[in-house]
């Protein structure tokens, strides 16, 4: 009987080990523009997101949207747009990914009050749809395609 692991490299996926918050949620090291960050993984948002006060950081060309963002912990908030990005999780690469900044200091505010370290964005269902996403919750992987 082959592994999870062993069928799905079989069909051309590569894995990244997740790394799980007293919170639960996962958080996966991403490289954006060549400079690496912490990101949630959250198969409930939209879009992958990074923090706007990261804009420079992460060497984005953010342009404003009519979009809004909104999330459990705040009401909507005003959002940016960069697009032609690269976005490298583990061996898994992809070039002109758009990428949402909005403001995060209301989910990084609630991480602090547990004594967890900020996250700089959100992979979301745009990346985990187009790389046919799977989470191996029991063993905290994730493969991408």
């Amino acid at each position: 009987m082959r592994t999870l692991y062993q069928l799905l490299r079989s069909k051309g996926y590569t894995r990244v080990r997740l790394q799980t918050l007293p919170t639960n949620h996962y958080v996966v090291i991403t490289t954006l523009n060549g400079i690496e960050g912490r990101f949630i993984l959250d198969t409930g948002a939209s879009n992958t997101c990074v923090s706007s006060e990261l804009t420079a950081q992460f060497h984005l060309n953010a342009k404003p949207s009519e979009e809004k963002a909104s999330s459990a912990s705040a009401n909507e908030l005003d959002t940016e747009v960069a697009h032609h990005n690269e976005l490298m999780i583990g061996s898994w690469y992809s070039q002109r990914r758009s990428v949402v900044l909005f403001d995060m200091q209301a989910v990084n505010h609630a991480l602090q009050k547990l004594d967890i370290e900020n996250v700089d964005g959100i992979i979301g269902a745009d990346v985990l749809k187009s790389t046919k996403a799977v989470v191996d919750y029991n063993n905290n992987w994730l493969y991408l395609k």
